[in-house]
Order: C-alpha cells, then sequence, then structure tokens
C-alpha cells in the first residue's frame, strides 16, 4: 500500500542469506509477504499475541516502519527499522532502534506511491548497512533498551 515505505525484497533476501550463517532467522508478517528462503517462516501463521512473544524471544527485529515495529518495541525487542526517506525516525521512531534513514533533498516526502527520484533514500540503504546495525544492536542483547524523556 506505500511502496515508499518498502525496501528490496532481493535485499531482504540477502540479509537473510547473510545472517544465517550467524543466526537463525524467523519471518513473521502477512502471507502475501514474499518468503524469505532459508527463513523460518511464520508468515500468516501467528495471531497477535504469538507474533509478540517471537518478537520478545527474538535478539532483533529487521524490518520496516510500521505496526511490527511498534510491536518490537511494546515487547523490548531491539530493533532495526529501514526508514529510507520518507519520515524521519523522530516523527515514529524510537531511540532504542538503530533506525536507517537517508536525509536526501527531497526527505521527508510523506509520499505514500509516487517518487520522481526514484526512490533514491531507500536504494541508498545497503545490506552491509543493515547487517551493521543488526551486529551492534545483537552485541546489546539483554541490556536495557534506551527510552527517550521530554522535559516539559
Amino acid at each position: 500500500a506505500m511502496k515508499n515505505r518498502e525496501w528490496y525484497p532481493q535485499r531482504f533476501q540477502e540479509l537473510c542469506a547473510q545472517l544465517r550463517s550467524d543466526v537463525r532467522v524467523g519471518q513473521v508478517g502477512s502471507a502475501s509477504d514474499m518468503k524469505l528462503e532459508g527463513a523460518v517462516d511464520l508468515r500468516g501463521q501467528t495471531s497477535l499475541r504469538q507474533t509478540a512473544a517471537v518478537l520478545a524471544n527474538s535478539l532483533v527485529f529487521i524490518g520496516l516502519v510500521g505496526f511490527l515495529m511498534h510491536l518490537a518495541r511494546a515487547v523490548d525487542c531491539r530493533s532495526v527499522i529501514i526508514y529510507g526517506g520518507r519520515e524521519k525516525p523522530a516523527m515514529s521512531g524510537y531511540v532504542a532502534n538503530k533506525n536507517l534513514y537517508q536525509q536526501v533533498r527531497c526527505a521527508p516526502c510523506g509520499l505514500r506511491n509516487p517518487c520522481d527520484f526514484d526512490r533514491k533514500c531507500m536504494d541508498m540503504i545497503t545490506v552491509d548497512q543493515v547487517i551493521a546495525a543488526t551486529a551492534d544492536q545483537i552485541s546489546r542483547y539483554g541490556t536495557l533498551l534506551e527510552v527517550q524523556t521530554a522535559v516539559l
């Protein structure tokens, strides 16, 4: 529904292939999501509570801006979130996450689907960047997640 929030399926597949040499990779989400070869396939097979339990028992969640990002934070699961440039992490993100955002001249655009710049902001986020962010989050596993407080 919001192509400008989507990362590239082939990059998720490459990410999965690289991570599998070190960790077990599971995939949650909609049954219609592209299946990642080599991942434990839980697409469309878990209830909301079951998905929360999977996240609560995971080293890290890697995904896009949206519901699963918020669910992961609700169960204290460290996350790597691929923002691209549609919106800034300050708008919806959490300081405990590794939020991958590219500040290009048109960002944040807030656009759902049309992009006059061929989604350059999303294209700039590489598998290697996601791997590095994931390794950093895994190294923090078991520690309290950072929180942001406001002074009124």
